[in-house]
Protein backbone atom coordinates (compact mmCIF):
# COMPACT_ATOMS: atom_id res chain seq x y z
CA UNK A 1 0.00 0.00 0.00
CA UNK A 2 1.53 3.21 -1.25
CA UNK A 3 0.47 6.65 -1.55
CA UNK A 4 -3.22 6.65 -1.00
CA UNK A 5 -4.20 7.16 2.61
CA UNK A 6 -7.43 6.28 3.97
CA UNK A 7 -10.22 8.57 4.09
CA UNK A 8 -13.36 8.71 6.20
CA UNK A 9 -16.75 9.33 4.30
CA UNK A 10 -17.69 11.06 7.81
CA UNK A 11 -16.81 14.81 6.63
CA UNK A 12 -14.93 17.45 7.67
CA UNK A 13 -15.27 18.44 11.25
CA UNK A 14 -14.16 20.54 13.84
CA UNK A 15 -13.18 18.72 17.32
CA UNK A 16 -15.18 19.35 20.91
CA UNK A 17 -13.75 18.71 24.10
CA UNK A 18 -14.05 18.86 27.43
CA UNK A 19 -12.39 17.25 30.75
CA UNK A 20 -15.36 17.70 33.12
CA UNK A 21 -17.71 15.13 31.97
CA UNK A 22 -19.42 13.64 35.36
CA UNK A 23 -17.23 15.74 37.86
CA UNK A 24 -19.74 15.76 40.53
CA UNK A 25 -20.83 12.08 40.08
CA UNK A 26 -19.40 9.99 43.08
CA UNK A 27 -17.92 7.38 40.71
CA UNK A 28 -16.00 9.47 39.13
CA UNK A 29 -15.02 12.30 42.49
CA UNK A 30 -11.53 13.52 41.56
CA UNK A 31 -10.83 11.92 38.02
CA UNK A 32 -13.71 13.21 35.84
CA UNK A 33 -13.89 12.14 31.85
CA UNK A 34 -11.88 13.47 29.23
CA UNK A 35 -14.03 13.47 25.57
CA UNK A 36 -13.44 14.64 22.14
CA UNK A 37 -16.40 14.18 19.62
CA UNK A 38 -17.51 15.92 15.77
CA UNK A 39 -17.82 19.64 16.54
CA UNK A 40 -21.10 20.11 14.73
CA UNK A 41 -22.10 16.39 13.97
CA UNK A 42 -23.78 13.74 15.94
CA UNK A 43 -20.96 10.88 16.57
CA UNK A 44 -22.03 7.78 14.80
CA UNK A 45 -19.90 5.32 17.36
CA UNK A 46 -18.14 5.92 20.77
CA UNK A 47 -14.32 4.24 21.87
CA UNK A 48 -13.20 4.37 25.49
CA UNK A 49 -9.78 5.21 25.36
CA UNK A 50 -7.32 3.41 28.30
CA UNK A 51 -4.05 5.39 28.84
CA UNK A 52 -1.17 3.50 29.63
CA UNK A 53 0.69 3.35 32.81
CA UNK A 54 0.96 6.37 35.08
CA UNK A 55 -0.84 8.89 32.45
CA UNK A 56 -4.53 10.07 32.69
CA UNK A 57 -7.70 10.99 30.58
CA UNK A 58 -6.27 14.09 29.21
CA UNK A 59 -3.52 12.78 27.24
CA UNK A 60 -3.45 10.56 23.70
CA UNK A 61 -5.24 14.09 22.33
CA UNK A 62 -3.67 13.83 19.07
CA UNK A 63 -5.04 10.55 18.12
CA UNK A 64 -8.22 11.04 19.81
CA UNK A 65 -8.95 14.40 17.88
CA UNK A 66 -8.55 12.58 14.67
CA UNK A 67 -10.55 9.55 16.04
CA UNK A 68 -13.33 12.61 17.00
CA UNK A 69 -13.12 15.03 13.79
CA UNK A 70 -14.13 11.63 11.58
CA UNK A 71 -17.43 10.65 13.58
CA UNK A 72 -16.48 9.15 16.98
CA UNK A 73 -17.25 9.87 20.23
CA UNK A 74 -13.89 9.23 22.22
CA UNK A 75 -14.04 8.66 26.40
CA UNK A 76 -11.37 8.52 28.30
CA UNK A 77 -11.28 7.82 32.08
CA UNK A 78 -8.48 8.21 34.31
CA UNK A 79 -7.00 4.98 36.20
CA UNK A 80 -5.70 4.95 39.89
CA UNK A 81 -2.55 4.58 38.59
CA UNK A 82 -2.12 8.08 36.90
CA UNK A 83 0.60 9.46 38.22
CA UNK A 84 -0.65 12.43 40.30
CA UNK A 85 -3.04 10.09 41.52
CA UNK A 86 -0.25 8.11 43.10
CA UNK A 87 1.56 10.82 44.33
CA UNK A 88 -0.92 12.17 46.39
CA UNK A 89 -2.38 8.83 47.84
CA UNK A 90 1.23 7.98 48.80
CA UNK A 91 3.29 10.83 50.43
CA UNK A 92 6.03 8.71 51.47
CA UNK A 93 7.07 8.36 47.83
CA UNK A 94 8.22 12.05 47.91
CA UNK A 95 6.73 13.37 44.64
CA UNK A 96 4.47 16.66 44.09
CA UNK A 97 1.17 15.70 42.76
CA UNK A 98 1.06 19.59 41.60
CA UNK A 99 3.91 19.00 39.52
CA UNK A 100 4.91 17.98 36.35
CA UNK A 101 5.54 14.30 36.83
CA UNK A 102 5.16 12.98 33.22
CA UNK A 103 9.00 12.44 33.68
CA UNK A 104 8.66 9.75 36.77
CA UNK A 105 10.42 6.53 34.97
CA UNK A 106 13.45 8.23 35.78
CA UNK A 107 13.02 8.63 39.29
CA UNK A 108 14.04 5.48 40.82
CA UNK A 109 11.52 5.11 43.54
CA UNK A 110 8.92 6.28 41.29
CA UNK A 111 9.60 3.47 38.56
CA UNK A 112 9.62 1.18 41.51
CA UNK A 113 6.73 1.55 42.49
CA UNK A 114 4.54 1.89 39.20
CA UNK A 115 5.97 -1.10 38.01
CA UNK A 116 4.90 -3.33 41.22
CA UNK A 117 1.60 -1.82 40.69
CA UNK A 118 1.49 -2.84 37.33
CA UNK A 119 1.64 -6.18 38.33
CA UNK A 120 -0.55 -5.82 41.09
CA UNK A 121 -4.01 -7.61 40.56
CA UNK A 122 -6.34 -4.88 41.82
CA UNK A 123 -4.96 -2.38 39.95
CA UNK A 124 -6.02 -4.58 36.88
CA UNK A 125 -9.98 -5.01 38.30
CA UNK A 126 -10.11 -1.71 39.68
CA UNK A 127 -9.04 -0.66 35.31
CA UNK A 128 -12.01 -2.91 34.60
CA UNK A 129 -14.56 -1.39 36.85
CA UNK A 130 -13.74 2.25 36.20
CA UNK A 131 -14.59 1.32 32.58
CA UNK A 132 -17.80 -0.35 33.46
CA UNK A 133 -18.66 2.87 35.26
CA UNK A 134 -18.26 4.61 32.29
CA UNK A 135 -20.46 3.09 30.24
CA UNK A 136 -23.11 2.34 32.87
CA UNK A 137 -23.54 5.83 32.44
CA UNK A 138 -22.79 5.83 28.58
CA UNK A 139 -26.53 7.80 28.51
CA UNK A 140 -25.38 10.72 31.19
CA UNK A 141 -22.17 11.12 28.84
CA UNK A 142 -23.31 10.64 25.48
CA UNK A 143 -26.36 13.26 26.48
CA UNK A 144 -23.86 15.49 27.94
CA UNK A 145 -21.15 15.54 25.18
CA UNK A 146 -22.57 14.99 21.60
CA UNK A 147 -26.29 14.28 21.92
CA UNK A 148 -28.02 11.22 20.45
CA UNK A 149 -28.97 8.12 21.38
CA UNK A 150 -26.43 6.22 23.42
CA UNK A 151 -28.39 2.47 22.13
CA UNK A 152 -27.54 3.02 18.42
CA UNK A 153 -23.95 3.84 19.22
CA UNK A 154 -21.71 0.93 18.59
CA UNK A 155 -18.36 0.63 20.59
CA UNK A 156 -14.71 0.10 21.11
CA UNK A 157 -12.65 -0.65 23.85
CA UNK A 158 -9.14 0.99 22.67
CA UNK A 159 -5.63 1.41 25.00
CA UNK A 160 -2.15 1.84 24.93
CA UNK A 161 0.46 0.27 27.03
CA UNK A 162 -1.01 -0.89 30.37
CA UNK A 163 -4.58 0.24 28.89
CA UNK A 164 -4.29 -2.18 26.18
CA UNK A 165 -4.05 -4.76 29.05
CA UNK A 166 -7.50 -3.45 29.87
CA UNK A 167 -8.75 -3.49 26.60
CA UNK A 168 -7.67 -6.90 26.24
CA UNK A 169 -9.70 -7.89 29.33
CA UNK A 170 -12.64 -6.58 27.76
CA UNK A 171 -12.44 -7.92 24.31
CA UNK A 172 -12.71 -11.61 26.02
CA UNK A 173 -8.70 -12.50 26.95
CA UNK A 174 -8.66 -14.56 29.96
CA UNK A 175 -6.14 -14.47 32.26
CA UNK A 176 -4.93 -16.47 35.96
CA UNK A 177 -5.75 -14.48 39.01
CA UNK A 178 -3.56 -15.09 42.26
CA UNK A 179 -6.17 -17.53 43.82
CA UNK A 180 -5.63 -20.00 40.94
CA UNK A 181 -9.15 -18.72 39.78
CA UNK A 182 -9.41 -18.10 35.70
CA UNK A 183 -10.46 -13.96 35.15
CA UNK A 184 -13.04 -13.63 33.03
CA UNK A 185 -13.87 -9.71 32.38
CA UNK A 186 -15.14 -9.78 28.38
CA UNK A 187 -17.83 -7.43 28.27
CA UNK A 188 -20.03 -7.49 25.54
CA UNK A 189 -20.66 -3.76 24.57
CA UNK A 190 -17.89 -3.56 23.00
CA UNK A 191 -17.31 -4.63 19.62
CA UNK A 192 -14.14 -4.41 19.04
CA UNK A 193 -10.68 -3.83 20.29
CA UNK A 194 -8.04 -1.33 19.60
CA UNK A 195 -4.69 -3.03 21.14
CA UNK A 196 -1.07 -0.05 20.85
CA UNK A 197 1.25 -1.61 22.75
CA UNK A 198 -0.13 -4.78 24.43
CA UNK A 199 1.12 -7.53 26.24
CA UNK A 200 1.69 -11.48 25.27
CA UNK A 201 2.13 -13.95 27.82
CA UNK A 202 3.47 -14.67 31.05
CA UNK A 203 2.75 -11.31 32.65
CA UNK A 204 -0.27 -9.98 34.38
CA UNK A 205 -2.19 -13.50 34.16
CA UNK A 206 -1.67 -13.72 30.88
CA UNK A 207 -1.15 -17.56 29.63
CA UNK A 208 -1.84 -20.11 26.55
CA UNK A 209 -5.50 -20.01 25.60
CA UNK A 210 -5.70 -16.25 27.12
CA UNK A 211 -7.25 -15.19 23.66
CA UNK A 212 -9.34 -18.53 22.49
CA UNK A 213 -12.43 -16.62 23.47
CA UNK A 214 -11.45 -13.14 21.90
CA UNK A 215 -14.17 -13.97 19.08
CA UNK A 216 -14.66 -10.09 18.43
CA UNK A 217 -12.79 -7.94 16.02
CA UNK A 218 -9.07 -6.64 17.49
CA UNK A 219 -6.32 -4.55 16.15
CA UNK A 220 -3.11 -4.86 17.28
CA UNK A 221 -0.23 -2.72 16.54
CA UNK A 222 3.24 -2.91 17.93
CA UNK A 223 6.59 -1.55 16.61
CA UNK A 224 10.05 -3.57 16.13
CA UNK A 225 11.87 -1.07 18.94
CA UNK A 226 8.59 -2.23 21.08
CA UNK A 227 9.89 -3.61 24.58
CA UNK A 228 7.55 -4.90 27.71
CA UNK A 229 8.01 -4.12 31.27
CA UNK A 230 9.57 -7.64 31.56
CA UNK A 231 11.78 -7.17 28.13
CA UNK A 232 9.18 -9.06 26.06
CA UNK A 233 9.78 -7.55 22.11
CA UNK A 234 7.73 -7.20 19.32
CA UNK A 235 6.84 -10.53 18.33
CA UNK A 236 6.06 -11.01 22.54
CA UNK A 237 3.46 -7.96 21.71
CA UNK A 238 2.62 -9.84 18.57
CA UNK A 239 0.94 -12.34 20.83
CA UNK A 240 -3.17 -11.10 21.01
CA UNK A 241 -2.90 -11.44 17.33
CA UNK A 242 -1.23 -14.49 16.66
CA UNK A 243 -3.09 -16.69 19.78
CA UNK A 244 -6.27 -14.95 18.90
CA UNK A 245 -9.01 -17.18 16.48
CA UNK A 246 -9.56 -16.25 13.21
CA UNK A 247 -12.18 -13.29 12.44
CA UNK A 248 -11.80 -9.43 12.04
CA UNK A 249 -7.84 -9.86 13.24
CA UNK A 250 -5.30 -7.60 12.26
CA UNK A 251 -1.59 -6.62 13.29
CA UNK A 252 0.46 -3.64 12.51
CA UNK A 253 4.16 -3.89 12.90
CA UNK A 254 5.99 -0.26 12.67
CA UNK A 255 9.13 -0.76 11.37
CA UNK A 256 11.45 1.05 13.90
CA UNK A 257 8.58 1.38 16.08
CA UNK A 258 8.98 2.15 19.61
CA UNK A 259 6.90 1.77 22.90
CA UNK A 260 5.04 4.89 21.77
CA UNK A 261 4.62 4.59 17.81
CA UNK A 262 6.05 7.05 16.43
CA UNK A 263 4.89 9.20 19.73
CA UNK A 264 1.60 10.42 21.39
CA UNK A 265 2.43 13.77 22.58
CA UNK A 266 4.70 16.65 21.65
CA UNK A 267 5.81 17.15 25.31
CA UNK A 268 9.34 16.17 23.80
CA UNK A 269 9.85 12.76 25.88
CA UNK A 270 8.36 10.70 23.27
CA UNK A 271 10.55 10.60 20.01
CA UNK A 272 8.10 12.18 17.11
CA UNK A 273 7.94 10.40 13.99
CA UNK A 274 5.60 11.37 11.77
CA UNK A 275 5.08 8.51 9.25
CA UNK A 276 4.15 6.46 12.05
CA UNK A 277 2.05 8.78 13.77
CA UNK A 278 0.20 8.87 10.41
CA UNK A 279 0.34 5.58 9.41
CA UNK A 280 -1.01 4.80 13.56
CA UNK A 281 -3.82 7.00 13.22
CA UNK A 282 -4.95 5.64 9.40
CA UNK A 283 -5.08 1.94 9.97
CA UNK A 284 -6.75 2.83 13.19
CA UNK A 285 -10.01 4.64 11.82
CA UNK A 286 -9.87 2.82 8.92
CA UNK A 287 -10.33 -0.40 11.37
CA UNK A 288 -12.76 1.35 13.64
CA UNK A 289 -15.02 2.30 10.41
CA UNK A 290 -15.01 -0.81 9.13
CA UNK A 291 -15.72 -2.50 12.48
CA UNK A 292 -18.37 0.19 14.13
CA UNK A 293 -19.53 2.45 11.24
CA UNK A 294 -19.68 -1.31 8.78
CA UNK A 295 -17.72 0.68 5.65
CA UNK A 296 -16.83 -1.34 3.18
CA UNK A 297 -14.23 1.25 2.08
CA UNK A 298 -12.64 0.83 5.20
CA UNK A 299 -12.16 -3.11 4.60
CA UNK A 300 -11.16 -3.11 1.31
CA UNK A 301 -8.62 -0.36 2.55
CA UNK A 302 -7.25 -2.35 5.03
CA UNK A 303 -7.22 -5.64 2.99
CA UNK A 304 -4.91 -3.61 0.36
CA UNK A 305 -1.80 -3.11 2.87
CA UNK A 306 1.31 -4.70 1.99
CA UNK A 307 4.05 -3.66 3.56
CA UNK A 308 4.09 0.38 4.35
CA UNK A 309 1.38 2.89 4.79
CA UNK A 310 2.78 6.23 2.98
CA UNK A 311 6.42 6.60 4.02
CA UNK A 312 6.05 3.86 6.79
CA UNK A 313 6.95 0.70 6.62
CA UNK A 314 5.68 -2.15 8.31
CA UNK A 315 4.41 -5.97 8.74
CA UNK A 316 0.55 -6.09 7.96
CA UNK A 317 -0.97 -9.15 8.95
CA UNK A 318 -5.03 -10.42 8.76
CA UNK A 319 -7.27 -13.28 9.31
Amino acid sequence: MSGVPYVSDFGDHGVAETDDILASHPAFAGQPLTCRWPEGGEAEALVVFCHGLGSNGREYAALSRFWARNGYLVIHPTFSDAIGTVAREEPGLGLDPESDLAGWMSLPQARARMYEILHTPERWTDRVKRVGAVMGHIEEIVAATCGGRAARMPCAIAGHSFGAYTAQLLAGAEIDMPDGAAGRFSDDRFGAAVLLSAQGRDQQGLRDGSWDAMARPVLTVTGTLDRGAKGGDWRWKSEPFELAPEGGKYLAVLDEGDHYLGGFTDSGRQPQVPAQQEAVRLITLAFLDAHLRDRQAARDWLGSIADHIGECRLLFKRK
